[in-house]
């Protein structure tokens, strides 16, 4: 009888405490003649105004970290007469963060997705029976600027160490003549910025130092680049100007060619000599393609037994020019009365005074209307470029420029933007292009590559 009674009473409780849920505390109260009713207001009113529970603060190093990334999915179709056309699907990711140490260090870190033996491609085609996709280190670096610990009012110096994108200027166009956009030089970038105002014609001065090795030799020295730039930031008036004039000495560069004998992903269209004594260039150069035979093997020899000697797999020996690139680069910005359509123009110009060849020159110059910030925002962009034979080093140049990337290549390039959401664009390009120089080996046709491209980013 006890435990029934027991049993009941718990009954009794949770429908009570289910009415409490449902119903508020104050009012059931009132209702069963406990409390009266402007106790009940009172204890409604107590309610009400009590603080909201507080919110755990999150710990000050995640304040610290900035995300970022993106990923595109793109559609890519080659038309060529006298080829097959060709469609292929593509896609892209990265991820990095950027983290404060402290108000004058910065350390970073990015992972791509794509090849690990293209240094000029972060793309993965839709291939391979569904097989899981490489993910590669493209940043890893730290950063110093210096200001208050030192005494300054602002960093007049900047040093950066480790993988990084490419830091100095470079023009906002659709393609970039020298430095791919998806390249990260490794090695030490400084840069010292005298002046740095929001007001005035001069707005910035900076001097752009980098140190950039691509090939360590402890026998014959480090493969390298050596990057020296002046940028100058002007505002006149509201038109916006940027100016950089460089120069970017290659150090033993024919490590480069070199490479291509084992890493086939590299795109060398320089002119190279190869082991048979054969100077080629202005096209894709595989040595397994060259030979009598077209086979890699240069022609067998007698020797002088009287026996047939093989011939030996055809190399790359050496880039017959010597790459010093003197760039200079400028954008404008020019407000047009509509906000949503800006102007900007932008050319590039390139020239290898150490080649030793006369195709030495390359240039870029187009323009853009539009902007690419907000929803709703389009943007249209013409631009035209010619990139001779050995202006710039092909394996590190454009991979999209033309149908197979690299040089003696001039071509119409037209592109278009949407915003369709916040974070999200729609993109459309076009490379409408031609060989400079015919040479064997490379099709005369006109070529047109075209791009689209779902673009979501963070």
């Amino acid at each position: 009888m006890q435990r029934k009674r027991i049993a009941g009473a718990m009954v009794v409780l949770t429908l009570a405490v289910g009415q409490v849920e449902a119903r508020d505390l104050s009012e059931i109260l009132q209702d069963k003649g406990v409390i009266s009713g402007e106790e009940a207001k009172e204890a409604t009113k107590s309610e009400q105004q009590a603080p909201a529970p507080a919110v755990p603060a999150l710990p000050d190093w995640v304040s610290r970290i900035t995300p970022y990334g993106d990923v595109r999915v793109r559609n890519e179709t080659f038309f060529r007469d006298g080829d097959h056309d060709r469609n292929r699907d593509r896609f892209r990711l990265r991820f990095g963060a950027k983290v404060k140490a402290n108000d004058e260090t910065e350390l970073g870190f990015k992972l791509v997705s794509g090849t690990a033996s293209d240094p000029i491609s972060n793309n993965v085609t839709a291939s391979d029976q569904f097989t899981f996709k490489n993910i590669n280190i493209a940043n890893a670096y730290i950063k110093l600027a210096p200001a208050a610990s030192i005494g300054l009012d602002r960093p007049w110096i900047t040093v950066m160490g480790g993988k990084f994108d490419v830091p100095t200027y470079r023009i906002p166009g659709p393609a970039q003549p020298m430095l791919d956009g998806d390249l990260t030089p490794e090695g030490f970038f400084e840069s010292i910025k005298p002046i740095e105002s929001k007001n005035g014609i001069l707005r910035g001065l900076a001097l752009n130092l980098g140190q950039w090795i691509f090939q360590e030799n402890t026998n014959t020295g480090e493969g390298a680049i050596y990057a020296f730039q002046g940028l100058a930031n002007l505002a006149l008036g509201d038109v916006l100007v940027n100016v950089a004039v460089g120069d970017f000495k290659f150090v033993k560069p024919s490590t480069i060619a070199v490479a291509r004998n084992k890493n086939t992903s590299l795109n060398v269209t320089n002119t190279v000599e190869l082991s048979d004594g054969t100077i080629v260039g202005g096209r894709s150069i595989d040595p397994a393609k060259f030979g009598p035979k077209k086979d890699g093997f240069a022609a067998p020899t007698v020797d002088a037994d009287g026996n047939t000697v093989p011939g030996k797999a055809i190399t790359i020996t050496r880039y017959v020019s010597d790459f010093n690139e003197i760039d200079a680069a400028t954008d404008v910005l020019v407000p047009t009365g509509m906000e949503k359509f800006p102007l900007r123009f932008f050319l590039d110009y390139v020239k290898n005074t150490d080649a030793e060849i006369d195709d030495d020159t390359g240039f870029q110059a187009g323009a853009t209307i539009g902007s690419s910030k907000d929803p709703g925002d389009l943007y249209f962009t013409y631009a035209y470029e010619r990139l001779e034979t050995d202006a710039v080093v092909s394996a590190f140049s454009e991979s999209d420029f033309g149908h197979d990337g690299g040089t003696n290549t001039k071509a119409h390039i037209l592109q278009a933007g949407y915003v369709l959401l916040k974070g999200v664009s729609f993109i459309s390009t076009a490379y409408i292009d031609e060989p400079i120089r015919n040479v064997p080996g490379r099709s005369t046709e006109t070529d047109v590559r075209w791009q689209v491209d779902l673009l979501a980013k963070f």
